[in-house]
């Protein structure tokens, strides 16, 4: 089991960061912001992504379950290459800031994965605060401009 904790600092007030996320969930491609992370499928209930490491692997799997508690939560479950829960916690930091707290725990499902894990979690680690630093990156841009 991987423990993944992030923090996104964005230059918006938390309403109008809800108001964005909102607008893309009601979008055929809610991650278009993300170059390292693809829709390959979303039906305003489940989504199927495929996230590149940028390490040479990538993992696919659906985020379901999607409870959205405006304006402090939004948790879902993951299933695929990677199993487990994801709970996002938007925090007001005044002075027109918010934050997004990102709690992911999930468990690799890949065989691969798994037969290595003992040696390659330092990679998967990396793999992962990789794409999410880019995440942080290009979402604050895309909230910029819209």
């Amino acid at each position: 089991m991987y423990t993944f904790l992030s923090r996104w600092t964005m230059a918006s007030n938390r309403d109008d960061l809800w108001d964005a996320l909102e607008a893309l969930l009601a979008t055929d491609d809610p991650m278009v912001w993300w170059p390292s992370v693809q829709v390959t499928a979303y039906d305003g209930n489940t989504m199927r992504l495929r996230a590149a490491s940028g390490l040479g692997y990538a993992v696919t799997f659906t985020l379901s379950e999607l409870d959205v508690a405006r304006p402090d939560q939004m948790t879902f479950v993951a299933t695929g290459d990677l199993r487990g829960s994801g709970v996002v916690t938007f925090v007001d930091l005044g002075t027109g800031r918010s934050a997004m707290d990102i709690d992911w725990r999930v468990a690799t499902d890949r065989r691969w994965m798994q037969r290595t894990g003992w040696l390659l979690r330092p990679v998967f680690t990396l793999g992962h605060h990789l794409v999410m630093r880019r995440g942080e990156r290009h979402f604050a841009r895309w909230l910029a401009s819209h």
